[in-house]
């Protein structure tokens, strides 16, 4: 393989496992319970999108799978831009893959949420 794909893959496992542990740690932490979480409008807006029944879905679940989604989106993206040596293309690239990984990896998440509780 070529240096920079595996300079890439060392930067993005790393800060993959780095922010993943920061999550769970202790962003996690402060979410003790369900009132907190409903609190944010980004967990507001992703239970009414996938229309989520919150009896039948774990609450530490959510915790868990929002901490991976979040941890992947941060690191691919910055493991991206560090490989990128024009500043105007980092700031570009970022912006597109940001979006698009918002937006595909929390379109799978909450089909995988709500396959999940319509099997219970």
């Amino acid at each position: 393989m070529n240096n920079t794909v595996l300079q890439f893959l060392f930067d993005f496992v790393l800060l993959f496992l780095l922010v993943l542990i920061v999550y769970l740690v202790f962003i996690n932490k402060r979410r003790s319970d369900y009132k907190k979480l409903k609190d944010g409008n980004y967990v507001k807006s992703f239970i009414a999108r996938y229309n989520l029944d919150m009896r039948k879905t774990s609450y530490k679940e959510v915790l868990n799978i929002f901490a991976f989604v979040n941890s992947f989106i941060l690191a691919f993206t910055s493991a991206l831009v560090l490989n990128i040596d024009k500043l105007i293309w980092k700031i570009i690239v970022s912006f597109i893959v940001v979006f698009v990984l918002i937006y595909a990896l929390y379109e799978i998440a909450g089909r995988y949420l709500k396959n999940k509780e319509d099997k219970k």
